[in-house]
């Protein structure tokens, strides 16, 4: 991934419609310097990271001025401009919003099976998710370059959104009556998964219109996210189709 080094090439390219996958500042840094990155990556929803002087200084060799930031391999779409050019296809949008998953290797294969399976397009949190960098890119197939992504602030506030949107928000869980076969689904949707060991957050549990399981039999209590996003894709890609007739 290029790396854009300095501090007034990181100011630039945040002022600018440069699209950032994330920007690295010295811990110790403090001032108004930083103060306006940080607005600045708020703004454009670009992560931020603070890291130590030792990793800087490994990671950028000569003068960094304690930053940089790293261009995005993708273009990322604001959830206000995609929903209209979803809708604008005549079909019911489905969307994959991933919850805490911070693997690349599961980022790339979910992203692999959304776009095998039909669904619409990828919702990831600016921060606490896996980078999508040439490894993710490698692991999706190339998928990641052909889906479309959102980045966005908060989870919370994409749920929020998307349901005032019309969108129907569908969560996996562990524990709860309905199965994913038996699931009844309707109109725009949304799909949440989220990570191996925490599942999806508690207060994004709330906003779910309603949650299923995929049926097991054996004894380990739970799937590794990947596989059962691309379960839970293929179930909901027939049930489209029977719905499309």
């Amino acid at each position: 991934m290029k790396k854009i080094i300095g501090r007034k090439p990181v100011v630039e390219a945040l002022r600018s419609d440069t699209q950032l996958e994330r920007v690295y500042i010295l811990d110790s840094l403090h001032g108004p310097f930083e103060k306006e990155v940080r607005r600045l990556c708020k703004e454009k929803e670009v992560a931020l990271s603070r890291i130590p002087k030792a990793k800087l200084d490994r990671e950028v060799k000569g003068n960094h001025q304690g930053i940089y930031a790293l261009a995005s391999l993708i273009n990322y779409l604001r959830l206000e401009d995609l929903l209209p050019f979803l809708f604008e296809k005549g079909t019911d949008p489905l969307i994959l919003v991933l919850d805490g998953i911070q693997d690349i290797r599961n980022l790339g294969a979910i992203a692999r099976s959304a776009e095998v399976f039909g669904a619409d397009a990828l919702i990831i949190p600016a921060k606490r998710g896996a980078q999508i960098n040439e490894f993710a890119i490698k692991a999706s197939a190339g998928a990641l370059t052909k889906l479309a992504v959102s980045r966005v602030p908060t989870l919370s506030w994409a749920l929020d959104y998307l349901k005032q949107s019309g969108f129907q928000l569908a969560g996996a869980v562990l524990e709860t009556e309905t199965e994913l076969d038996s699931l009844q689904i309707k109109g725009p949707t949304v799909i949440v998964l989220g990570s191996e060991e925490k599942g999806i957050d508690r207060n994004l549990l709330g906003e779910l219109d309603l949650t299923f399981t995929i049926p097991q039999f054996g004894k380990l209590d739970s799937l590794n996210v990947s596989v059962a996003a691309g379960i839970i894709l293929y179930e909901f890609s027939k049930k489209r189709q029977v719905v499309k007739k």
